[in-house]
């Protein structure tokens, strides 16, 4: 079992990149590691030719949660093929990329790859963190704006030589976020969880762009990654001005289906993972005099939305927690206000089997007709981040092109009665 267990850490750390001290026995792929469906099957296509076993029809087997119980999946089907497999030698790539009997314990994983940082230099990939050399620094004041995103922004510069740390910002609205932001100057720290290689994806192209980010990989639900992502932030740049609380997850579906794992789980990320980013980012903030926090919540937190009971409840929760930070921190200089957003346009939205349906529904019921973008939201929160938003606190800003505004009882479409757990992690 031993062998087993160090033969599937191998598979795991080739496949996802991540540093072997994460990859302990009881981490879970989900949870702990932000292992998506995608990236799942591409650890059990590894698994399935280092033990030369048939293990796809499987691979979606609820009660694989953790790394050990995948050796023990492993060590079961092995049992049951009457493999040797599992016991001796593992196999290691060849040149042409056929594996072949080998007496090496694993193959080491792949050098990082490289990103361009926005003056240049290069910056390594290290287990989900781009480390920019210490050469240029980090952050670079004076770093120039892509000329590109600085045409027809009346803002530009305006958040020059101000880092930002956004929250699940590897893709979806976290991303518009993060380039509008570094648009207007300010360097940017990515974080992403379960969207890994889009947070490292989104950190080159605004760095490919003459903006300036980075990519620093971890849950916010979980409380020693959090941890680890600040002490590497404090380390690397001393101080952070804004926090956007953008990372997400709840269940969208039926309330009554809501389970206790749905509430917990949203809780952790939502609102317990946000106040542990909140108080290590007031340390770092009160460095400079101050900062200002921007969290994010939804027009169901306000009213009844059909399927939106568990995502609702847990925003309710943010809004209130917004007033206690924004008491709390200004002692120490810090703004914390609340973007309330509609039913926005994009990958979430794509995601429902009734996807056109929804669309229309919505735009039905909203007295201009449109639902928000991205950038809507975006702006708001750039807006309240800077220094013309400065008597703003404790505010819960709603931007729903006026969805909130109209009373309606037509039931969403047949789509939204489902279970979904979007996360923008």
């Amino acid at each position: 079992m031993t062998n087993i267990l160090d033969r599937v850490i191998d598979c795991v750390a080739l496949t996802t990149r991540y540093p072997k001290q994460l990859l302990t026995p009881n981490a879970d792929l989900e949870n702990d590691l932000g292992i998506d469906s995608v990236k799942r099957v591409e650890i059990v296509a590894a698994l399935a030719d280092e033990f030369e076993l048939d293990l796809i029809s499987q691979e979606r087997d609820p009660s694989i949660r953790t790394i050990e119980d995948v050796a023990r999946w492993i060590e079961a089907a092995l049992s049951a093929n009457g493999s040797t497999a599992g016991v001796g030698e593992a196999k290691a790539p060849t040149a042409n990329g056929n594996r072949v009997p080998s007496p090496v314990v694993a193959p080491a994983p792949p050098a990082p790859p490289t990103l361009q940082n926005g003056n240049g230099g290069q910056g390594i990939v290290n287990g989900g963190v781009s480390h920019i050399s210490p050469s240029h620094g980090l952050p670079q004041p004076n770093m120039p704006v892509s000329r590109r995103l600085e045409m027809g922004n009346p803002y530009r510069g305006a958040l020059q030589g101000r880092v930002a740390l956004v929250t699940g910002s590897g893709r979806g609205v976290g991303k518009t976020i993060a380039r509008l932001l570094a648009s207007r100057g300010a360097t940017v720290v990515i974080n992403s969880f379960h969207s890994r290689d889009q947070g490292e994806q989104t950190a080159a192209e605004i760095n490919a762009t003459g903006g300036s980010a980075i990519h620093l990989w971890g849950s916010v639900a979980n409380p020693e990654q959090v941890a680890a992502l600040f002490a590497e932030l404090d380390q690397r740049v001393g101080y952070l001005d804004m926090l956007i609380c953008n990372a997400s997850d709840g269940r969208i579906g039926s309330f009554q289906d809501v389970t206790p794992e749905d509430w917990d789980r949203a809780f952790r990320t939502n609102v317990a993972g946000h106040h542990q980013c909140a108080m290590l980012a007031s340390r770092l903030m009160e460095r400079r005099g101050g900062g200002s926090i921007v969290t994010m919540s939804s027009i169901a937190a306000h009213r009844y939305v059909e399927g939106m009971g568990g995502q609702g409840v847990i925003k309710a929760a943010v809004e209130s927690m917004t007033r206690y930070l924004a008491c709390a921190l200004a002692p120490l200089g810090i703004r914390t206000n609340c973007v309330s957003g509609g039913p926005v346009y994009g990958d979430l939205m794509d995601q429902y089997p009734e996807a056109r349906a929804t669309h229309n529904y919505w735009e039905r019921i909203i007295p201009d007709g449109q639902m928000c973008s991205p950038m809507d939201l975006a702006s708001t929160i750039a807006f309240l981040l800077g220094d013309e938003a400065r008597a703003i606190n404790g505010a819960i800003w709603t931007v729903d092109h006026g969805a909130s505004t109209r009373a309606h009882s037509r039931p969403l479409p047949q789509s939204m009665s489902g279970g979904l757990t979007p996360s923008s992690s």
